[in-house]
């Protein structure tokens, strides 16, 4: 599959999009019931509940 077409599936993000997915404070927390949240937004002392992984902010950090 191209480069070009596999940016536009739905499911699929690029390396380069600017979504939380591709932020490195983005933590992937769904295998022990917690979702999706973002590490340097604290509510309540635990990670910010993101509303998905296509989400951005102000505060996007690339990955390495």
């Amino acid at each position: 599959m191209s480069e070009d077409k596999q940016n536009k599936e739905p499911d699929q993000i690029g390396p380069d999009e600017k979504v939380c997915y591709n932020c490195k404070h983005f933590l992937w927390m769904v295998g022990i019931g917690m979702g999706v949240r973002c590490a340097i937004i604290l509510e309540n002392g635990l990670p910010k509940m993101l509303p998905s992984r296509r989400y951005t902010c102000d505060l996007f950090d690339k990955k390495n």
